[in-house]
């Protein structure tokens, strides 16, 4: 028994009973008085659309009556409009109560109030009352201290002292009614002669009747068998200033992972469920409404979804067929209640957007003196580099010398003052606004609700082509045509426009030294834009992309007999998208060389659009019916769906006029080219559910689903699954404990689903037609390519999934917890089959020739509380997998390259990194006296030194360890069987993905927080922002000068060369290895938010049912071990630089009418 657990429930209890006691007291004297006098005189009170919350206080106010009920009791209720004159409190108490459908009960001076409508009146206690005593406990067996205990149907009540004790006068034949926040009410008859009572009261449970969309159907949290996760976007979202429904939903479901391309405004998402999938990638499959989305989900607007379903096994997500072998986002929209008065809300927000880290580079001086140290005497560009730094030097301590900022000597410019390249391409602040309005309303036979939704995104590029828009607008009508048939109708329309500055320059920013100028350079005798990043960001093209969607969602739902519910449901969803992409050709000039030079011989102008019709047409039933303790229920449909593709595009060059690109404006050759693709799939399925006492769960699921994208004769595939579950409190023998724990659930599940994830047409041999390499008539003649080689037989990936966890609550329901291990064998993976013979020239086709295995687990925890008027919650989630192959035909030789190159072995973890272990930097002592030149280098090492093969080292440069001890460093023939000195050292899988959120609410003041991270993650990074000059005529970073010299000769980077990866030293320096292995582990903060909701009695004065104003910080701080510019979430490439993360903060208002 956890006493420190009761010691301190009890301390809170007494100190309510303390203030319950002391308040009594001072009222005692006059109860008699008081009740008579407020019974037998004449009241005024006049209250107008005011809530029932300040209501109650100022009927409190008149009449010195306390009221006594819980926040949620009136929760969704309207404001009330009251006018008695000379009346009595029964009056007054059945007049809210008609209004409200509230009950009252008086106990003391204390009025009671609950849900459900009862007459409002008190009648006195009879005259021939026994006393009776008793004392309350809870399912713990310690006393409850302020339970009500009051006698049904009379004014007479009291409540239980320290001990749990009470004493009152009971009529005969009286009941007793026991209440108190957090358990169930119950009632006690009082026999003739009985004196005393002991009651023990059961924890409310009313969490476990949480209802969750699931596959075509809802069901309890608590009957659930499969794993399945959900949200309430409401909660989700809260006051964040995020536009997107994936990045809310980033850090909020265990097993769901969001990742993000960039940090650019409308940037997109990439979505995982349970790690990785299939070698033809996997992602998981996205539903509004039951119906898969064309749409990215970018494009849907938070404010309009009610909650959002994940469902991550088999068993849950079968039911939905060919593409739900990855998992299942299951995003419902919000609908509305019937007969609920018209309600016009509206929200706001607008947020300042900031990058989370650039990098920052090194002063002209460092820079230069990095140049001396690489060897240059000469720059590339002519600079002298000794002149170079002994004007630099001049400058620093007489920057007056040099006004201009450069001096001119034998007719070469050296550029000495310091520039800020990142500045002039990047802004500080970027600008955000988001608004959002919705009329809803309903009778008792239909209801509706519109909604209107607008976000603009400025970016951070010194730009006003870095931008995003999206418009949404929805409509939604439930009407009852007949007392058995109901009709829906959802209309959404959703656009959006982003632009980009063609190319975006990333590089350039990068590469450019500090000393560059900015603004504008005159060469021969002509002022032009010095050629930076953010100068031809500003002057060069856009590039511009469009996309709309219109959906049309129909539904019918009849109720023909009791118990039965049938469903038809018809999609229309046509997705247009159209793309523009314009590099122009720009002068400038060369700072370094100090020439004027073009940023390509001609413009280039493309245009392309592509048009998605797809339609889904779904009819099913359910029957549910129980026969003593045994409950059934019985879901079957049909499921049709077809998707059809047109996509054209047309590019040019030369265009007349720079400031109109056109097609048809154009002088240079004009291309076209165009692409169409189709595909059907239809599927039978069911569900059946059975129950036992609500004790022994079983939920059995099938799905029969053909589709186009096989050979005909492999195109049907059968997909079973099963789940049961055992709800373990609800046994007898478990009672004693159910007071503790009131729900204890095991569950377990396994199913297989397939898999349809590979492009149309690839059992058709097709040919490509193309230009030929000769001529005929002096033209060149149209020719088609041979076709490949196709395999007739290939057909479905199975993926089976193995499932077990558990959920229980604890404490009042205030602890919560779920647990599950998981299995995932994804089988029969498409691939090229067994490597044919090099004579036949071609390669194999698809065939179903590999297997990958994924196992992993997750905990989700979560704990809500109150002390006294404070409110808060914490929860907490984690997520763990590894994945492997386990069958791959295609390398049976074992060759492993890199980690960026798909080349899969059998037995191979995915996301291995190979790599060399770095030993140290050679030094002057590892070669023979005398051998090294006056610049230490191409020297004779020692015997025994091992070397990289084909390199000749010198002091400064990398020695790795010789692991198969024959002297040289070398990757073997780069086999699992003779991988030469190559090991694997580090895994790229984010591994133990976390969630941690919480809130803390006050009166109408509100906290939340919410931090995610990655608590495992090796990358291997090769770009400009970890290695000094990787890039031959790039530059160097405050957070690189720590490299090898004679003089510094522990640095942590070796020794630099001019070339940079042209240079053989360098590129066997800077290989894949241990030293620079990075930790991509990390902590982010991802949102703080503090809200204040503004008291009913100041604006139900004029009219407004609800105001709220917040504060709110997104991604404000990030804890990791990346170098400086580099985010763990943003995994930046190629030159090292893509658009930055970023941390918003905003401001915002919502109000409902």
């Amino acid at each position: 028994m956890n006493y420190n657990l009761i010691y301190n429930k009890t301390l809170m209890r007494t100190s309510l009973t303390v203030c319950a006691i002391a308040l009594s007291s001072q009222l005692l004297c006059a109860e008699g008085a008081l009740g008579q006098s407020l019974k037998e005189s004449d009241i005024t009170y006049v209250v107008k659309q005011t809530s029932v919350s300040d209501a109650f206080e100022q009927l409190s106010k008149i009449t010195g009556f306390n009221f006594f009920y819980d926040e949620s009791v009136l929760k969704g209720l309207k404001n009330v409009s009251v006018q008695i004159k000379e009346g009595s409190i029964d009056a007054i108490l059945n007049e809210l109560s008609r209004q409200t459908g509230l009950s009252f009960k008086k106990i003391n001076n204390t009025i009671s109030v609950s849900r459900g409508q009862v007459k409002a009146s008190f009648p006195a206690v009879e005259q021939n009352a026994k006393k009776v005593t008793g004392t309350i406990r809870d399912n713990h067996g310690e006393p409850i201290i302020g339970a009500n205990v009051f006698v049904k149907g009379t004014t007479s009540g009291t409540v239980t002292d320290m001990d749990g004790n009470f004493s009152l006068e009971v009529p005969e034949k009286g009941t007793l009614v026991v209440s108190y926040i957090g358990y169930l009410t119950k009632e006690m008859p009082i026999g003739k002669g009985q004196q005393s009572v002991e009651v023990a009261l059961i924890e409310d449970t009313q969490a476990l009747d949480e209802v969750v969309v699931v596959g075509f159907a809802k069901q309890k949290k608590a009957n659930l068998t499969g794993s399945v996760s959900s949200v309430k976007m409401d909660e989700v979202m809260g006051d964040r200033p995020v536009p997107t429904t994936g990045a809310l939903l980033q850090g909020a479901v265990p097993g769901l992972q969001v990742t993000s391309g960039s940090g650019e405004p409308g940037g997109g998402l990439d979505f995982n469920i349970r790690g990785t999938t299939s070698i033809n990638d996997g992602d998981p499959l996205i539903l509004v409404d039951n119906v898969p989305f064309s749409g990215s989900l970018n494009l849907l607007n938070p404010n309009d979804i009610e909650s959002v379903t994940v469902l991550k096994d088999a068993a849950s997500a079968s039911i939905y067929g060919a593409r739900s072998a990855f998992g299942v986002i299951l995003i419902t929209t919000k609908g509305v209640q019937k007969e609920q008065k018209v309600q016009l809300t509206y929200s706001n927000n607008f947020s300042f957007s900031k990058p989370t880290n650039l990098p920052v580079k090194a002063n002209p001086l460092q820079t230069v003196q990095a140049y001396s140290d690489m060897g240059y005497i000469t720059y590339y560009s002519g600079q002298t580099v000794d002149t170079w730094l002994d004007l630099l030097h001049e400058y620093g301590s007489n920057p007056s010398a040099y006004p201009d900022g450069y001096a001119d000597i034998g007719g070469m410019r050296y550029q000495l003052a310091q520039t800020d390249i990142m500045k002039d391409f990047l802004s500080e602040t970027g600008f955000q606004q988001k608004h959002d309005f919705s009329v809803s309303g309903g009778t008792e036979r239909s209801s509706y609700r519109i909604s209107l939704g607008y976000t603009g995104s400025d970016g951070i590029m010194t730009t006003d082509m870095d931008s995003y828009k999206r418009y949404n607008a929805k409509g939604f009508i439930s009407s009852k045509i007949t007392n058995w048939l109901t009709g829906q109708l959802d209309l959404s329309f959703y656009k959006s426009d982003k632009g980009m500055p063609s190319g975006a320059n990333y590089s350039k920013a990068v590469w450019a030294p500090s000393y560059n100028p900015t603004g504008m350079i005159t060469i021969n005798d002509e002022d032009l834009y010095s050629g930076t990043a953010g100068n031809l960001t500003r002057l060069g093209g856009q590039n511009t992309n469009a996309i709309s969607d219109t959906r049309v969602f129909a539904k019918l739902i009849a109720t023909p007999i009791k118990d039965m519910v049938l469903n038809a449901e018809f999609t229309y969803d046509n997705l247009n998208e159209t793309e523009t992409k314009y590099s122009k050709r720009i002068r400038f000039a060369n700072a370094d060389k100090f020439s004027e030079e073009y940023t390509s011989d001609y413009s280039t102008y493309s245009r392309q659009r592509a048009v998605t019709n797809y339609t889904a047409l779904n009819i099913y039933g359910s029957y549910a019916k129980s026969f003593a303790d045994n409950n059934f229920s019985l879901l079957l449909g049909y499921n049709q769906e077809s998707n059809h593709y047109d996509y054209l595009k047309a590019e040019t060059s030369n265009m007349i006029n720079d400031d109109m690109p056109s097609i048809s404006q154009s002088v240079g050759v004009q291309k076209a080219y165009d692409k169409f693709t189709e595909y059907t799939v239809m599927g039978f399925f069911g569900r059946l559910n059975y129950d036992y006492a609500n004790r022994y769960l079983l939920e059995l699921n099938g799905r029969y689903d053909a589709s186009s994208k096989f050979p005909s004769g492999s195109r049907w595939g059968f997909f079973p699954s099963l789940s049961v579950g055992w709800r373990v409190m609800e046994e007898s023998f478990m009672e004693p404990l159910r007071d503790y724990i009131p729900e204890f659930k095991i569950r377990g599940s396994i199913g297989t689903v397939g898999n349809q994830n590979i492009d149309p047409y690839q059992f058709v041999p097709s040919m490509e037609s193309e230009k030929s390499k000769w001529l005929d008539n002096n033209t060149q003649p149209i020719t088609l390519k041979q076709p490949g080689l196709v395999s007739g037989n290939f057909t479905w990936e199975t993926v089976r999934t193995l499932n077990l966890g558990f959920d229980i609550s604890a404490l009042k329901n205030r602890l919560s917890a779920n647990f599950d291990l998981f299995r995932r064998d994804t089988k029969d993976m498409l691939t090229s089959g067994s490597q044919l013979p090099a004579t036949l020239g071609a390669t194999a086709p698809l065939q179903n020739v590999a297997d990958l295995k994924s196992t992993g687990f997750e905990l989700e925890l979560a704990w809500r509380d109150q002390i006294g008027k404070v409110h808060y919650n914490i929860g907490f989630n984690l997520y763990d997998y590894k994945a492997y192959i386990t069958k791959f035909k295609n390398n049976v030789a074992g060759v492993i390259r890199t980690s960026d190159n798909k080349t899969y072995v059998e037995g191979q973890q995915l996301g291995e990194i190979w790599g060399y272990v770095t030993d140290r930097l050679y030094t002057v002592d590892d070669f023979v006296e005398g051998t090294l030149d006056a610049n230490l280098k191409n020297g004779t090492l020692k015997d025994g030194i091992p070397h990289v093969e084909g390199v000749k080292p010198n002091p400064g440069d990398m020695m790795f360890k010789d692991l198969d001890g024959n002297g040289i460093i070398n990757s073997g023939n780069e086999t699992i069987y003779d991988p030469g000195d190559r090991k694997i050292i580090g895994n790229n899988s984010l591994r133990f993905q976390y969630g941690i959120n919480g809130g803390l609410s006050w009166n109408n003041l509100s906290f939340s927080f919410l931090l995610q991270g990655v608590g495992k993650c090796d990358k291997w990074l090769t770009n400009d922002l970890i290695f000094p000059y990787y890039y031959e005529f790039g530059t160097i970073y405050e957070h690189q000068l720590d490299y090898w010299t004679p003089e510094n000769t522990g640095a942590f980077f070796p020794r630099l060369y001019e070339t940079g990866m042209r240079n053989t030293n360098y590129a066997a320096n800077v290989r894949a290895q241990t030293k620079y292995l990075t930790n991509g582990a990390y902590l982010r903060v991802k949102n703080l938010t503090l809200g204040y909701t503004i008291p009913q009695s100041v604006i139900s004065k004029i009219g407004i049912s609800n105001l709220r104003v917040y504060v709110s910080a997104e991604n404000p701080f990030t804890f990791d071990h990346m170098p400086k510019g580099l985010d763990p979430a943003v995994e930046s490439k190629a030159n090292g630089l893509g658009y930055p993360f970023m941390s918003s903060y905003a401001f915002g208002f919502s109000v409902s009418l």
